[in-house]
């Protein structure tokens, strides 16, 4: 199985970095939602900040209605991204694509990185800054053999990633 980590206490000086360590490959940089609240963990009940600390399943991005897909492809041609290279991170609370954090639903949780102009958002994903550093964990983790999770009711994974800071909701505080 393939674990990785991602530690909100090990961010850079400003904040605005934290890094994603796959075991045996690498660190890269990365950050966890849309300012004001980027990685900000005692955030994370709040739409579009942070991604909650927990465990969370590398999985197959869930492609969505119809209409969905048609809306990422137009937003795919027109922003030069691929969101057919993004995983999902089904959380290990619910093995699904949502969450409830302090009562708020949150999920669609990602694994993508920033367009190759280096815009972008990041909703609660775990988002890398260079799409280098993204494909290099891609094809890492499409090498890997995916496996049932347990207790996952057949929810096939790639790996795991473990997200770790703080959930003290009280202390979200804006830098």
């Amino acid at each position: 199985m393939q674990i990785c980590r991602m530690d909100y206490n090990r961010l850079t000086n400003d904040g605005a970095k934290a890094t994603f360590h796959y075991y045996g490959l690498g660190t890269f940089d990365v950050f966890s939602g849309d300012r004001p609240y980027s990685n900000m963990p005692e955030c994370s009940d709040i739409p579009h900040s942070a991604l909650p600390p927990g465990q969370y399943w590398i999985v197959d991005r869930p492609v969505g209605s119809l209409g969905n897909q048609v809306r990422n492809t137009g937003l795919d041609l027109w922003n030069g991204t691929n969101h057919d290279e993004w995983f999902g991170l089904f959380s290990h609370e619910t093995m699904n694509d949502n969450l409830y954090v302090n009562g708020v639903k949150r999920g669609q949780f990602r694994l993508h990185p920033l367009r190759p102009d280096g815009s972008g958002t990041s909703w609660g994903c775990i988002t890398f800054f260079q799409v280098s550093d993204f494909a290099v964990v891609r094809d890492r983790i499409l090498k890997a053999k995916r496996f049932s999770v347990p207790g996952g009711a057949g929810l096939m994974a790639y790996g795991r990633v473990d997200v770790t800071g703080s959930r003290n909701f009280a202390q979200c505080k804006l830098r």
